[in-house]
């Protein structure tokens, strides 16, 4: 992918960087029109190669974007790692206000969509599985930004599951099972007698980061 940026961008390619096992952001001094059709006959390509097709943005647009997307953008931040080009990432930072709120809407939409999903699998297991499954990566995220604004530690799973105990009182096993789900989305199955539980820590966390004020 790297290589093919470097093709359709030339000099004004700056980096790519991953920030997901299979995902990915490009950086350019400029986009346009003429470099997405340039890049699209690409894009098959990498999707056999298991590659999402990346996002693409200049480093300006990242910047003056912070406050916009706080929780997907501290994601990208505490995760990535430079494929080729310098980091467009060094020295960015997300408001601890800006994360709070994203947050806030974060852990309702959650909460939201968890109740909606159980509703819509009319009560067969295995769309109460899928349900799950799907929620597990945006819960690792969230719970990852929680962590930071709680200040507790969140570089390990078993850090992530004792956060989510001491916030908003989820088991820690049950918090391990889902943080490690998208690593072994065959045990969905077994995580649905827990989907209360689920349930009841999410609502207790988004009452939480409702009634939090960064200082």
């Amino acid at each position: 992918m790297a290589q093919d940026l470097r093709r359709v961008f030339g000099g004004r390619f700056e980096s790519l960087v991953a920030y997901r096992l299979n995902a990915a952001v490009f950086f350019a001094s400029s986009i346009t029109a003429g470099d997405l059709d340039a890049l699209a006959p690409l894009v098959d390509g990498w999707h056999r190669e298991d590659l999402d097709t990346p996002l693409a943005m200049t480093r300006d647009e990242f910047r003056r974007s912070l406050d916009a997307f706080p929780l997907e953008y501290q994601a990208m931040l505490d995760r990535h790692v430079v494929i080729e080009g310098a980091d467009p990432f060094a020295g960015a930072s997300v408001s601890p206000d800006d994360l709070r709120r994203a947050c806030e809407v974060q852990a309702k939409g959650h909460l939201i969509h968890l109740r909606q999903g159980w509703l819509d699998a009319a009560g067969h297991t295995d769309r109460l599985a899928d349900t799950i499954a799907g929620s597990a990566g945006p819960w690792r995220v969230l719970l990852t930004s929680v962590a930071r604004l709680a200040a507790r530690p969140f570089g390990t799973i078993d850090e992530l599951a004792s956060a989510a105990e001491a916030i908003c009182g989820m088991p820690s096993g049950l918090a391990r099972d889902l943080l490690t789900l998208d690593e072994s989305p065959d045990r969905r199955h077994e995580l649905v007698a827990k989907l209360p539980a689920y349930l009841a820590a999410s609502e207790r966390l988004w009452t939480t980061i409702d009634e939090w004020r960064v200082r």
